[in-house]
């Protein structure tokens, strides 16, 4: 009787004196930028960026959707530390005949320096082609010891701007890099070992009629995640990378709709950034 008197007496005073334990919070939702631009020349961004909130409604995710048209797009991308607070990046745009190297640099950066994992989605693996693949074999000097070929005069002008930065080339951070596509045909993509970006997909699946992006070269650190054929032709077309402090995850299909209309593409998506929120460190 003591003790039940002793108890009650407790919870008495914890109400009235307002020293009653806090309830626990639910957990933050993770924080995912998904960056694009609208309405897009070659692909229906604003349809996918449609696609991409429904999926991260059903992850949990909270998410910020950077868009605006092309320009002004490009534009943010020099806005520092644009991905500070956020624990994943999402892009899915077309860059291709840009030269805003700055852009480029800062958001490579977010990645690299600030530990910003990213996904890489289609044509963003398309972009800044200058950096890497419309120039010359030999532009970045001696001391390079990779497979870019830059435009001679855009290395020159980053040099005297940046003497001590390294110039950036896009495909050095896509992790590989690509410059053109195959028909839109079905590809059948194969599943390579056990990831857990790959988890939801099966270990073999063919596509409706979509583009196969050639692989150009390959860095050393990537792991290749999913494998595509499309007739004679054979690319790597889902894979991670470690850069810097962080790393990035590519998937090159996506161009169509009826990709993004599949329960697999959506899964490797929903997985992918899954993946990088849990595992932001290479």
């Amino acid at each position: 009787m003591i003790m039940k008197r002793t108890l009650l007496f407790t919870l008495l005073a914890t109400v009235a004196f307002g020293t009653a334990p806090r309830p626990v919070m639910a957990k933050d939702k993770p924080k995912v930028i998904y960056f694009t631009h609208e309405p897009g020349r070659w692909h229906k961004y604003t349809a996918q960026k449609n696609v991409f909130s429904q999926i991260a409604e059903k992850a949990g995710w909270e998410v910020t959707m950077m868009t605006g048209d092309h320009d002004s797009q490009i534009e943010k991308l020099r806005t520092p530390d644009f991905a500070k607070g956020h624990d994943a990046i999402v892009y899915n745009f077309c860059f291709a005949h840009s030269k805003d190297l700055e852009a480029q640099a800062n958001l490579v950066a977010q990645t690299r320096e600030h530990g910003v994992p990213a996904m890489l989605i289609h044509c963003a693996m398309h972009s800044w082609w200058s950096t890497y693949s419309d120039g010359k074999a030999g532009a970045l000097g001696p001391d390079y010891k990779g497979k870019a070929k830059a435009d001679p005069k855009l290395v020159e002008e980053w040099r005297k701007k940046y003497p001590k930065k390294a110039f950036p080339a896009w495909g050095d951070f896509t992790g590989v890099a690509s410059r053109r596509h195959g028909p839109k045909q079905p590809i059948k993509m194969i599943r390579v070992g056990n990831h857990a970006a790959t988890k939801s997909f099966p270990k073999e699946f063919t596509t409706g009629n979509t583009e196969l992006y050639n692989n150009i070269y390959v860095l050393d650190g990537v792991v290749p995640l999913i494998e595509g054929v499309q007739g004679k032709a054979k690319a790597i077309v889902m894979w991670s990378c470690p850069q810097g402090k962080s790393q990035v995850v590519g998937l090159t299909v996506g161009h169509d709709l009826g990709d993004w209309a599949t329960d697999e593409f959506r899964g490797l998506i929903h997985d992918s950034v899954n993946y990088l929120i849990a595992n932001p460190k290479p």
